[in-house]
């Protein structure tokens, strides 16, 4: 761990509990200050403590002031100065009561900020040059459209034009146009469009001449929109605009694409409806004020930019596709933004679409993609200094609660204080809550939830915000019930939870949940995922056997999202062809080179199911399971069969039950039904018995 000073601002009340609390914390490598109103006339403590601290990180307490330490640090251009909330967990935590356990969760908490250090990743780059769109139903938006065509190139997509008067300063170009689709990107963004008005006013110079010929007065001289139910299509209207050609009826309604960089979308439900919005796409609806901000946000979304790559992909262990079969589909139906697609036997990822949820690397069973922005292995080791500092100072039970950046800076504080009993007191929980902000709630899933509780940890509680929720409760929920049945039958209760903002009052609510009782593991997290769960289970396991004498030496069963898993095989279906051995992307199955047998190896298996999908007589079936010890990595034969021996040359081409098979299903052919003995003949034999066979003519002799 680096050395880093943590200064904890004891105002408004709780600089007592404060005090109490840092007389009693210890934490290897970091010193604790308590500093009165560190934020006004405390910061220069807070600087000039820093700078003779040479090397060390900095930490404020506190979150509340952060702008305000940002602006002096800049301007005195100090090292960074890093924040956690530490007077908040103070203030809003049960453990206020006991100074002791108020001291350990500040340790618990400290110790994983200032252990938590990643390295930079690569990043995405994004170009904007300033060309809008904004789409609406009717000219509503004009005026707004105008305002922000001082700034940037607008264009108003418009379904219904009627109402419009078309500005006499042509700084926008406003267009009959219905919009039936929306792909893309910041900087790339295709729209396809289909045209509502016979006048394309993109060529129309506005002269007036086709409302003056129109025999019918069918044409609108304010926003020069034709009315159809009225107009006779006499060519009167196109003839008057001459070479212009800006005038067709025969491509009314046919569709086009039209590129733009930013998307400004006042229709409802909106385009996007299907997915998470992209960057450089606002919708607003019928809300001026969001319009508004929009429209603000779109003058200064112009140039360059750049966002973190946020996954790593691995395609030589994806399970998505072999030899055109279909297998996990995980992360392609767990993406909100549609970033992920099928690409042949492997997925593609479009890293200007992912917005970093992390999902897809949480559902993933082999481990192939993975969260680049908080690595697993950086984010568990940051886990694993956490609990071992709250054990070390006097910590009973310890609730991780994992948060997505979109929650209030003090919001544990305030749910703590709205909290109440029936009998109208402030509600308590016995857990000792540790609230660790992640780039997104659905960014960490069992190997980091299981690994927390092999550290540990007593619980895991996921808060989703509604919009997190909409996108991710259900794959969230499938993962949280796979790895609570495993914990059930470890006799662990079901210690991982999922919680929406609303129902944040439930962190408060007595538990009968009691300590784990693990004793923390000292493994180390590995950078392959399936190892990482391994270690857990296996270290939760052996936790288990020791409160229960249980053995284990039954596969415990776990819903169909679980990672775990083995393979029945239907021995009359099955021939030997090994087709599965060959679509198992983890060598689950294996062949024996020496006999005919169908291996597996039930640690490898990740439950695709490509091998069922490959199957060609369907001889095959998922069980999803969790099979601990030594029998999980051991060679177990599925099926196997005595070899075939050639009728002709006594060499073993085949097994007993292919060719039985392939006799009986293909010797009444009409190929075959003169020689059927050819099918339990070797490749070689067969062609020698064709040639030789005086009552056959050849192709060849055919030819002749």
């Amino acid at each position: 761990m680096t050395n880093s000073d943590v200064f904890v601002c004891g105002c408004q009340g709780s600089g007592e509990t404060v005090d109490k609390a840092l007389q009693n914390v210890n934490v290897e490598g970091i010193r604790f200050v308590s500093a009165q109103r560190a934020c006004r006339d405390g910061i220069s403590t807070v600087l000039s403590s820093k700078n003779k601290s040479s090397g060390a990180r900095c930490f404020v307490g506190c979150t509340q002031e952060q702008a305000v330490f940002e602006s002096i640090a800049e301007e005195s251009s100090t090292q960074t100065i890093e924040f956690v909330n530490l007077r908040g967990l103070l203030r809003g935590q049960p453990a206020e009561q006991s100074s002791k356990q108020a001291a350990a969760a500040v340790a618990a908490l400290a110790a994983y900020e200032t252990d938590f250090q990643v390295e930079p990743v690569p990043a995405v780059l994004f170009n904007s040059k300033g060309r809008v769109a904004i789409v609406a139903n009717s000219g509503k938006q004009l005026h707004h459209a105008q305002t922000l065509a001082n700034n940037l190139t607008v264009d108003l997509l418009v379904t219904d034009t009627s109402d419009i008067v078309l500005p006499a300063k042509r700084d926008l170009n406003v267009l009959a146009l219905n919009v039936r689709s929306a792909a893309g990107y910041l900087g790339a963004f295709q729209l396809s469009t289909r045209k509502t008005n016979p006048v394309d006013m993109e060529m129309c110079t506005r002269c007036g001449a086709c409302v003056d010929a129109c025999p019918t007065q069918s044409i609108s001289k304010d926003s020069l929109t034709i009315d159809l139910n009225s107009c006779d299509q006499s060519g009167a209207c196109i003839k008057a605009c001459g070479e212009f050609k800006a005038i067709s009826f025969a491509d009314l309604n046919a569709t086009s694409e039209r590129e733009y960089d930013m998307v400004i979308d006042c229709t409802m439900p909106g385009l996007f409806t299907d997915r998470q919005a992209p960057l450089g796409y606002w919708h607003v609806g019928d809300s001026e004020q969001l319009l508004l901000e929009a429209m603000l946000d779109a003058v200064q979304t112009v140039g360059e930019f750049e966002k973190p790559k946020f996954f790593e992909y691995k395609p030589s262990i994806c399970a998505h596709s072999r030899s055109s079969k279909e297998g996990c589909n995980n992360c392609i139906d767990a993406c909100s933004t549609k970033a992920i697609k099928s690409a042949g036997e492997k997925i593609e990822v479009n890293p200007h679409l992912c917005l970093g949820c992390g999902a897809c690397t949480t559902v993933c069973p082999t481990g192939a993609i993975q969260f680049a922005l908080s690595p697993a292995t950086v984010q568990g080791r940051a886990i694993k200094t956490a609990v071992k500092a709250f054990r070390a100072n006097g910590g009973a039970k310890l609730e991780f609660v994992l948060h997505g950046p979109d929650m209030e800076h003090n919001w544990l504080e305030a749910a703590k204080k709205s909290s109440k009993t029936s009998s109208g007191k402030a509600a308590v929980s016995d857990f000792s809550l540790l609230p660790i902000e992640l780039n997104h709630s659905a960014s960490v899933g069992p190997d980091l939830w299981l690994s927390a509780l092999a550290f540990g940890a007593d619980r895991i509680t996921v808060v989703q915000s509604a919009v997190e929720s909409s996108h991710y409760a259900e794959p969230l929920a499938a993962q949280v019930g796979w790895v609570n049945a495993l914990l059930e039958a470890l006799g662990l209760q079901r210690r991982i939870r999922v919680l929406h903002t609303g129902q944040i009052d439930q962190l408060f609510a007595r538990s009968n949940l009691s300590a784990s009782g693990v004793e923390p593991a000292s493994f180390e997290l590995s950078s392959n995922k399936r190892t990482r769960m391994e270690f857990a289970v296996d270290h939760l396991a052996e936790q288990a056997q020791k409160r229960t004498s249980q053995n284990f030496a039954e596969p415990i069963a776990l819903p169909a999202a679980a990672p775990f898993g083995a393979v029945l095989v239907n021995k009359d279906k099955c021939t030997l062809c090994m087709s599965c051995t060959s679509a198992c992307p983890a060598s689950a199955l294996i062949d024996n080179p020496e006999l005919p047998q169908l291996r597996f190896i039930e640690r490898n298996c990740v439950q695709c199911g490509l091998c069922v999908e490959t199957c060609p007589e369907n001889a095959m079936e998922l069980v999803p399971q969790l099979l601990l010890g030594p029998a999980a990595r051991e060679k177990r034969v599925l099926n196997e069969s005595q070899p075939f021996h050639c009728i002709s040359c006594g060499k073993a081409f085949g097994t007993k039950h292919m060719i039985e098979n392939m006799f009986a299903k293909l010797s009444a052919h009409s190929m075959f039904e003169r020689n059927a003995n050819r099918l339990k003949m070797c490749a070689d034999c067969r062609v020698t018995d064709m040639y030789s066979a005086k009552d056959e003519m050849t192709i060849f002799e055919v030819k002749k």
